[in-house]
């Protein structure tokens, strides 16, 4: 672990030698922790290469700083609205209720996890209704789909079926509705090309707008 000074900012930062890669990469971690990726046999100086990235390293602490976490351990965001999360007996129900998520829980079961299960299957059931609407609506027709703990929000494989993160009940419903969309629109054109913009303008014309809006929720890991 080190620190390097950018403008007025102390950056603090950690090297990760890793075998698997070509090239250095680096990552602003969501507590503007800077990751700095080196090949393992590599000769470069991580302190130099900061140096070089200064300005890009400063953009994105800005963009961390501003960003919106979807559990910070006290607070929970649910269709986009934060709710402060309180815990109950095993045998109640899930409540949400003037800005709370009221949560049962057992003695083996602590309150992240309860959470995650609960997102979970709000998340499935969200997104099963959306998938049904859709597919009559725009002829989308996924070959399945899981909701699971993931680095990204969404994916969709080659063959069709798609991912969703468990938190995606957290996000707003334009932007849940956008993550959606855009899965779906990867079952007529794999990549993001030209043609690919052109599938989601047609189902979501202002997918660049909700695009950008996205970047600033941070998903928890």
């Amino acid at each position: 672990m080190g620190t390097i000074v950018i403008g007025n900012a102390k950056i603090r930062y950690a090297v990760r030698r890793k075998p698997n890669i070509r090239h250095v990469h680096l990552r602003m971690k969501p507590d503007s922790q800077l990751e700095v990726s080196l090949p393992s046999d590599s000769k470069v100086d991580a302190r130099t290469i900061i140096r070089r990235k200064k300005n890009w390293i400063k953009r994105k602490r800005e963009e961390a700083n501003q960003a919106i976490k979807m559990f910070d351990g006290k607070r929970a965001l649910y269709r986009g609205v934060p709710h402060v999360l309180e815990s109950t007996n095993p045998e109640k129900k899930v409540r949400i209720s003037k800005g709370k998520i009221v949560l049962p829980l057992s003695k083996a079961t602590n309150l992240r996890q309860a959470l995650k299960r609960w997102m979970k299957a709000e998340t499935m059931k969200l997104v099963r209704r959306k998938l049904a609407s859709y597919g009559k609506k725009y002829g989308f027709s996924p070959n399945g789909f899981d909701v699971k703990h993931m680095r990204k929000w969404a994916r969709c494989t080659k063959e069709g079926r798609l991912s969703f993160n468990w938190q995606l009940i957290g996000l707003p419903k334009e932007l849940a509705d956008y993550i959606i969309l855009h899965e779906l629109s990867h079952l007529k054109e794999f990549n993001h090309s030209r043609r690919f913009r052109y599938e989601l303008a047609s189902v979501c014309p202002d997918f660049k707008e909700r695009g950008a809006m996205l970047k600033r929720f941070v998903v928890d890991v």
